[in-house]
């Protein structure tokens, strides 16, 4: 549940920041571990990333999944 939140989370803000601003490509959400810009001229790296928000940001959609399994948990057994 963790990873699928996860993807949906980062492909949603994906799809919306991309909609919205034509020539950034994020992944991450709440936190941006990886951006890509553009249009790059050759030779030139234009992407960025910080491998401590990915482990955050998994960090941050394994809690909320917890919270999420616990509250059915609750609920099923009320």
């Amino acid at each position: 549940m963790t990873f699928a939140l996860f993807v949906i989370a980062s492909l949603l803000w994906r799809t919306y920041v991309m909609a919205t601003l034509s020539d950034t490509f994020p992944l991450g959400f709440p936190l941006q571990f990886f951006l890509a810009w553009g249009p790059c001229r050759p030779g030139q790296n234009c992407s960025e990333s910080n491998g401590l928000w990915l482990v955050v940001d998994i960090l941050f959609w394994y809690a909320v999944s917890v919270g999420i399994v616990e509250s059915r948990k609750r609920r099923a057994e009320s």
